[in-house]
């Protein structure tokens, strides 16, 4: 007897698809959730970063500004 062959629209064949794009779709689903895991790792670091650099800003405003003042309050004497 002759082989019979898949039809694209038989329910096995859908199957076969099916499987092979939710494999694919699982994959993909793996690689955008590393890409945002990376990504706000990423930004977090960054953040961090920042965050000391301005706490290093601040520190020495205070201390420029406490410098001015103590230089405006001798220039009174004068």
């Amino acid at each position: 007897m002759l082989a019979r062959k898949e039809e694209v629209g038989s329910s096995k064949a859908q199957g076969v698809a099916g499987a092979a794009s939710s494999a694919a779709a699982a994959n993909h689903d793996v690689a955008v959730s590393e890409f945002v895991a990376r990504f706000g790792e990423a930004a977090r670091k960054r953040l961090d970063r920042m965050n000391e650099k301005l706490k290093k800003l601040e520190t020495q405003m205070e201390a420029l500004e406490a410098e001015m003042s103590r230089a405006s309050g001798f220039s009174q004497w004068d």
